[in-house]
């Protein structure tokens, strides 16, 4: 499976950049400020990151576990 990013507030697919009601927007922000389940750094917006069992983990935290 490939990677996923996040884009970045205001960017073009990403979330707005103020508050907003935005489902979409608060599962962005929500997946962007989670930890990783390898380093515990959030995962951060523009990073590349899996969806695993454990959690939404950094793609180089995970590669390098495997």
């Amino acid at each position: 499976m490939a990677p996923g990013t996040l884009p970045r507030p205001g960017t073009t697919y990403g979330p707005c950049e103020g508050t907003c009601a935005h489902t979409d927007c608060a599962a962005t922000r929500r997946m962007a400020t989670s930890a990783c389940p390898h380093c515990g750094q959030p995962i951060g917006y523009d990073a590349l990151f899996y969806m695993t069992d454990a959690g939404t983990a950094h793609a180089r935290c995970e590669e390098d576990r495997a």
